[in-house]
């Protein structure tokens, strides 16, 4: 049994993969496997508006929202969301950079429009910044800030409080907690970390959003009005991602939902994050306590001949992909939905015998 704590792609739940080879070659029925199927097809059409309705049902979002499937991942909607959303050039938005992922996505809506950074841009990531040190622009056609920074380690403790229309990217936990839909003008998330395979971004967007008025031309793949109107196949969509991505919407469903997978997170985090506190500096973690993420557990040892031996030691016993983000380095183990307590237990005694063994 390999014990996999990759990032992204990441984990699928192993009940979901048994389901998805048993049909493989033959997709509801039509003898026609799912990744051979027509996107125009009944069968497709119906599993996507059966997604649609189970994402609506486990998130509660309201009516007043459109929930599109798009190409190009998270990234892709750095550059789409100002495109969309700005209207005039001297509009101005606020971004809330606390890691790698909120920087990148500041820079790419800077080449569309005048982005204002609500905090200075630290040096180095340890936390979320207190709000009341956020000079927010009156009129700002959005906020913007990622919940949860996946190369950093870091998660905001609750959803930001602000009068702005909030854009937020829940990529690495969307799904791990309940939330209030109608606090945010959209969500969007990559699918590949807590949902299916890569390929796939999901964007839950207020109506008043979709239909605003807009300073650039859009591409239609990303134009979410073109989307919203078609269903979110203006282009072919990822159809093994989209049919993969239901299956677990169904799973979770079928498990306990966003409040069984929120305290799941917390316990599996406060394991790893117990032994690195208790480790007397053998393991350290830079981030402040109450903005450690549930996700990305980021630790380092006290050289990084030590962490590459970790990361070697590791794997000899199948566990992979704790290796830190190559910008960063050190450690960094992901907790997704479907890493089980047992592979995280595994990991703790692995990551106490090796202390043992170099103290």
């Amino acid at each position: 049994m390999v014990h996999l704590f990759n990032a992204g792609p990441a984990k699928v739940p192993d009940e979901v993969l048994k389901e998805v080879q048993s049909e493989f070659l033959n997709f509801a029925g039509t003898g026609i496997s799912i990744v051979e199927i027509s996107h125009r097809s009944p069968e497709f059409t119906a599993l996507l508006n059966e997604s649609n309705a189970n994402m609506r049902e486990i998130l509660e979002i309201p009516d007043n929202y459109q929930i599109l499937w798009l190409a190009g991942g998270a990234s892709g909607l750095f550059a789409s969301l100002p495109l969309n959303l700005v209207s005039g050039k001297d509009d101005v938005v606020d971004y809330i950079v606390t890691g790698t992922w909120s920087r990148n996505a500041a820079k790419e809506a800077e080449k569309y429009t005048n982005v204002n950074y609500v905090v200075p841009v630290p040096s180095d990531f340890i936390g979320v910044p207190l709000e009341e040190t956020m000079n927010f622009t009156s009129g700002a056609k959005y906020v913007y800030y990622c919940d949860n920074e996946t190369v950093n380690g870091i998660e905001f403790p609750h959803t930001l409080k602000t009068d702005g229309t909030i854009i937020c990217d829940m990529s690495s936990n969307f799904l791990t907690r309940p939330i209030e839909v109608s606090k945010y003008g959209a969500i969007f998330a990559g699918v590949q970390k807590n949902v299916a395979p890569a390929g796939l971004a999901v964007l839950i967007i207020r109506d008043d959003l979709i239909s605003a008025e807009r300073l650039h031309p859009v591409p239609k793949v990303w134009d979410f009005k073109l989307q919203a109107a078609g269903n979110s196949c203006v282009n072919t969509p990822n159809v093994f991602s989209m049919y993969v991505t239901n299956l677990v919407l169904k799973h979770l469903m079928k498990n306990g939902g966003l409040k069984r997978y929120c305290e799941l997170s917390r316990q599996k985090s406060s394991i790893l994050y117990d032994i690195i506190d208790n480790s007397n500096g053998f393991y350290s973690c830079k981030i402040e306590k109450d903005s450690r993420s549930r996700m990305n557990v980021t630790f380092n040892l006290t050289s990084k001949e030590l962490e590459g031996e970790f990361v070697k030691k590791a794997a000899d016993i199948k566990i992979e992909g704790v290796k830190g983000h190559r910008s960063v380095g050190g450690i960094r183990a992901s907790l997704y939905n479907a890493v089980t307590l047992e592979s995280v237990n595994f990991l703790a005694d692995f990551m106490r015998s090796f202390q043992r063994d170099h103290e």
